[in-house]
This record gives C-alpha cells, structure tokens and sequence, in this order.
C-alpha cells in the first residue's frame, strides 16, 4: 500500500510538473505572438516616410487616416489642430491617406509633392479650407488645386514636377493598404497610440490623449 501510495504522490508531481510546464510554454507562446502583432500593428501605424506634426518623441501619437475630399476629415481637421495646440509637445500627429473619393489620390499627391518645398501644412489648410469649392459632389474641380499652390508659397511648375514622381502613388497605396489592415474603412479613423479613437469629436479626442498621457 505504501509504494502504491508514493507511485501515485510520484504521478501526480509528475502531472503538476507537465502542467506547468505546458501552462508556461502556452503564455510565453502567446505573450510572443502579441508581441509580435503589436509590433506589426505599429508598423501599420506609421512608415519611416510618413508625415508628422510636432515632437518625435511626444509621448502621443495621434495617427489619422485621412482624405482631403472627405467632408468628415475637413470637420475633424481644426479639432485635430485644436487638440494639438492644448497639449503642445506632448502630442503630435501622424497623417496617412486613405483615398475614397474620385480626385482623393490626385490631392495627397499635391499634398506628399509640396513637402519638397517644405510646405505641406500650408497647403493642407488651404485645400482643407477650400474643399467646398475643388470638391463638390455637383462639379467637383480638382484642377483648382495647382491655383492653391501660391497661397501655400508654393512653386506650381516645381510642384507639378514633384508629382510625377511614382514614389508618391506607392507611398499613397501603402497608407491603404495599412489602413485596411488596421481596419480603416471610413474616414477619418483616428488612433491615439495605437487606440482607435470610436467617437469623433474634440471632447472623445481630448479625453483618449488625456488618458494616454496618464498611462
């Protein structure tokens, strides 16, 4: 009786012993495997080209997958301004494209072009500004787009030059592409640090880079 009574307290050591080790195994595995989504979702987030608005090292990013001819973008875009202005350099913003509308990849082209002359916010804000007038659903006229271009400072002929380049499209696809991976299917769709923003609006925007600060 006493040896089968240690051959069964020597089982279920065993047992405990396979258990954990199985146990720690699957964590590690699972740890890993979110480790590594996270790190494909940051990926996903922000490419080396894309561009951005204030400190590299602010401790929120908010990442906006953005359209120029898209009336929602065009309300978004001062709260956006807004937001990063209260809270300075402990935010800045990243925007990707994610082109819906029929003249959508011809503007961020514009848009990726004037950063050769180092004055693409310029322009955005005059594109955003006068998106009643380039893109209305009646008699949308892109071709007012390159008239913008001086009031951006802004060079036409050099700007129109700087489009042609193919860099600018694949980088435009990439950011679709991205943003379909993340789930971007509407515009604008927002992430605070890697959080989809669910509500648009200034209060839903302050309130998810307050708490990112304090995480």
């Amino acid at each position: 009786m006493k040896v089968s009574k240690t051959l069964l307290a020597g089982v279920i050591v065993g047992l405990v012993g396979v258990f954990a080790f199985a146990a720690s195994w699957y964590r590690d595995r699972h740890e890993s495997a979110a480790d590594g989504a996270a790190a494909a979702a940051a990926e996903r987030l922000e490419r080396p080209y894309s561009i951005s608005l204030g400190p590299p090292g602010a401790p929120v990013t908010i990442v906006e997958f953005f359209d120029p001819e898209c009336e929602a973008c065009r309300a978004m875009y001062p709260i956006v301004k807004q937001v990063l202005a209260d809270f300075g350099d402990n935010v800045r913003l990243v925007i990707r494209y994610m082109p819906l509308h029929g003249n959508s990849v011809y503007a961020s082209t514009l848009l990726e072009a004037a950063r050769d002359q180092g004055r693409y916010w310029e322009y955005l804000d005059i594109i955003m500004e006068r998106q009643p007038e380039w893109a209305s659903h009646a008699a949308p006229r892109p071709e007012l787009l390159l008239t913008y271009a001086p009031m951006a400072g802004l060079d036409v002929e050099q700007l129109r030059l700087a489009a042609t380049n193919p860099e600018l499209g694949s980088r435009i696809e990439q950011d679709r592409e991205d943003g379909l991976a993340l789930g971007a299917n509407r515009t604008p769709t927002i992430f605070v640090n890697g959080r989809p923003l669910l509500q648009l609006g200034y209060g839903p925007l302050r309130v998810a880079v307050e708490r990112a600060l304090e995480q």
